[in-house]
């Protein structure tokens, strides 16, 4: 564990330090169901700061839906919306009324992000001040901007189809908004996608930005 601390004051990449704080998280909750003693050691060992992030990383679960939802599985991770939920029915259209979020508190949204429109943007989170990362509603220099940019190469053949059939120029945000799709950031601050809004609505999470700006603000 005390190793796993020192990684985190190292030069290691935003997305590296997020899975070591994510690994300490986890043996910590190990710990402190199993064996009380060790996780007291670690608690009086671990720096101030750490203590700090590894806080602000338990609040993984906070954004979660916690009405008009049931929690079901083996473990509590699946989530689904009762009709009585505000987006049942439009997420019932996309035949997303059940989803399953991991340990990290990441919802699967694999079956409702659009082909194609995955991207890399680890680089982002390493290069962009915490400012230009958290900047929602775009903007040339936001994380969001930039990532959404790099989707456009492999879209652009649904793109000029649109175009095409709607008898205007191929324009990338026009295509998403027509299409019901928002940007997403994977909890593990390496990945940016296009999900349709209401199962990002529905499936409440906390994303990479969040996560990228706990790893910044505390392990710069």
């Amino acid at each position: 564990m005390l190793s796993q601390e020192l990684k985190l004051y190292s030069i290691l990449p935003v997305a590296e330090k997020y899975a070591i704080l994510e690994a300490m998280r986890l043996e910590l909750d190990r710990l402190y169901r199993e064996d009380r003693p060790t996780y007291d050691r670690y608690r009086d060992a671990l720096k101030p700061n750490t203590w700090d992030a590894l806080e602000e990383n338990w609040k993984l679960w906070d954004p979660v839906p916690k009405s008009h939802v049931v929690w079901e599985g083996p473990d509590d991770c699946t989530c689904r919306l009762k009709p009585s939920h505000p987006f049942y029915k439009e997420c019932e259209a996309l035949n997303f009324t059940v989803c399953r979020y991991d340990l990290h508190g990441s919802p699967d949204f694999d079956t409702v992000t659009f082909p194609g429109s995955i991207v890399d943007i680890s680089d982002l989170y390493d290069s962009l001040p915490s400012d230009n990362i958290q900047k929602r509603g775009g903007g040339p220099n936001s994380l969001q901007e930039i990532a959404q940019n790099r989707m456009i190469p492999a879209l652009r053949p649904a793109i000029e189809a649109w175009a095409k059939a709607n008898d205007r120029e191929p324009n990338f945000w026009q295509w998403r908004d027509s299409h019901d799709l928002v940007p997403h950031e994977d909890t593990d601050c390496r990945t940016m996608r296009l999900v349709y809004r209401p199962a990002h609505l529905a499936f409440k999470h906390r994303g990479g930005v969040a996560n990228a700006v706990n790893i910044k603000t505390h392990f710069p």
